[in-house]
């Protein structure tokens, strides 16, 4: 049993030796989670405090003797409310009529190939392939889903959880996919976008035109290529019924190098060639596991405070991109990672670069200024500077401040000794004209 819980609705650590659980200002708290189960609402912290690591389980709240326990469930969901209910028959309807609308096999309430279990919905798609609709609108424990997951998969079907809301289980637990749909009468009434669980691959120079740092290093830029995976826009259910059973869309698993995360995505067979380049695509856990971390016979993974409440209280289906350089690993540009030896200081290769772009945005800086009318034209209204004008030098001036700053929060000036001696050097080494090359001996 466990004392120390984190309430992810609102954001707050339970005390459950306290009658108020640690919060006096919330009158109620303990009669409102007592006996009431939602997963994925309260998480267990102990792990956390005794060995600064993360709990994959979630809790429910009993007593024994009197006194508040939260108790891990590893099993179970919400019975549907009627509204889901009625959802729940309308989307596994509209999947099956869909599929068959556009050639393909579908059957509602099969019991796959090995007799356990019912799947909402199967459709058989090109060459074969079987995708085992599961419909979860109501909340259900981690352990289901995986149970449910394994049934499926061992019945030769590819699982894909149909969910509409950003903290279900299923999401990155099994193949997922995430609609924006909570009445029975929204659905045929017109096309409904896919909301997650579809990305695209982009891929993204490194350099200084891009505002964010380097995902490898942590800071600069490297010059080289970084992969991100990105939410497909514009795709709705239709597409994805069709796609998924053509083999337009397939199923993508993937894990953080760190072991903190893993993810699952429909993908486009390229951009899945593309990320493996030739590799075998990892394994997901056989058990399940936690959505913190990759194997189940892996440590659980370690948090500062900071990163653990942020962690529980992130969506998780977010929206946000994946970075995917840990996988993609695309070698850095020659310049950026050469120094150069200048007035006897060594400086970094993407210092130069960063150094020579400020130069050039400057420049554009003032060859736009030099083409636009002149002052005393402009007020004597024999010229007019439009708005084009602004916009363009705006722009540039823009691109020159945000170099200025990134040449000014460079991490090579906390190592030397003399700022303005390095400056010099810098300027040296950006001017230069010879070959760039190993740093002098």
């Amino acid at each position: 049993m466990a004392h120390s819980v984190f309430h992810r609705r609102y954001g707050i650590d339970l005390d459950l030796t306290e009658d108020d659980l640690g919060h006096p200002d919330r009158p109620g708290l303990l009669d409102e989670l007592y006996r009431n189960y939602h997963p994925d609402l309260l998480y267990c912290l102990d792990p956390y405090e005794h060995e600064g690591m993360a709990c994959p389980g979630f809790m429910t709240i009993r007593k024994k003797n009197g006194r508040p326990h939260a108790m891990h469930v590893p099993t179970g969901e919400l019975k549907e409310t009627g509204a889901q209910s009625d959802l729940h028959k309308a989307l596994r309807e509209y999947t099956a009529r869909t599929a068959d609308r556009e050639g393909f096999t579908a059957d509602v309430e099969e019991r796959p190939a090995n007799g356990r279990g019912r799947t909402d919905v199967v459709v058989t798609g090109e060459g074969g392939r079987k995708l085992g609709y599961e419909i979860q609108l109501s909340a259900i424990a981690t352990g289901s889903v995986d149970k449910r997951t394994r049934m499926a998969r061992s019945g030769g079907l590819t699982p894909l959880w149909l969910v509409n809301d950003e903290n279900a289980m299923p999401i990155d637990r099994a193949p997922w996919a995430r609609l924006n749909v909570f009445t029975w009468k929204d659905v045929g009434r017109e096309a409904l976008p896919v909301r997650g669980g579809v990305k695209r691959l982009r891929m993204l120079t490194c350099d200084w035109d891009n505002p964010a740092p380097c995902p490898q290093l942590g800071y600069g830029r490297c010059g080289g290529r970084h992969g991100s995976w990105e939410p497909a826009r514009g795709l709705y259910y239709d597409d994805m019924i069709v796609k998924t059973a053509s083999g337009d869309l397939v199923p993508l698993y993937m894990e953080r190098a760190d072991g903190r995360r893993r993810w699952y995505l429909w993908v486009t067979p390229a951009d899945k060639e593309t990320f493996l380049q030739g590799r075998p695509e990892q394994t997901p856990p056989e058990a399940g596991g936690s959505a913190g971390h990759g194997r189940e016979d892996a440590p659980l993974p370690r948090y500062r405070t900071d990163e653990l409440l942020e962690e529980l209280a992130r969506p998780r289906d977010s929206g946000d991109p994946i970075d995917a350089s840990d996988w993609l690993p695309a070698a850095p540009a020659e310049d950026y990672v050469t120094p150069r030896k200048s007035r006897g200081y060594l400086v970094p290769g993407d210092l130069i670069v960063l150094q020579r772009a400020y130069y050039e945005a400057d420049a554009r800086c003032a060859e736009i200024s030099a083409g636009h009318p002149r002052p005393t034209d402009v007020a004597a209204g024999r010229a007019e500077l439009t708005q084009e004008h602004r916009r363009e030098l705006a722009e540039a001036r823009e691109r020159r401040l945000r170099l200025a700053e990134a040449l000014n929060r460079h991490p090579w000036w906390s190592s030397i000794g003399n700022r303005h001696f390095g400056k010099l050097a810098l300027t040296a080494a950006a001017r230069s004209n010879r070959a760039r090359g190993p740093a002098a001996r």
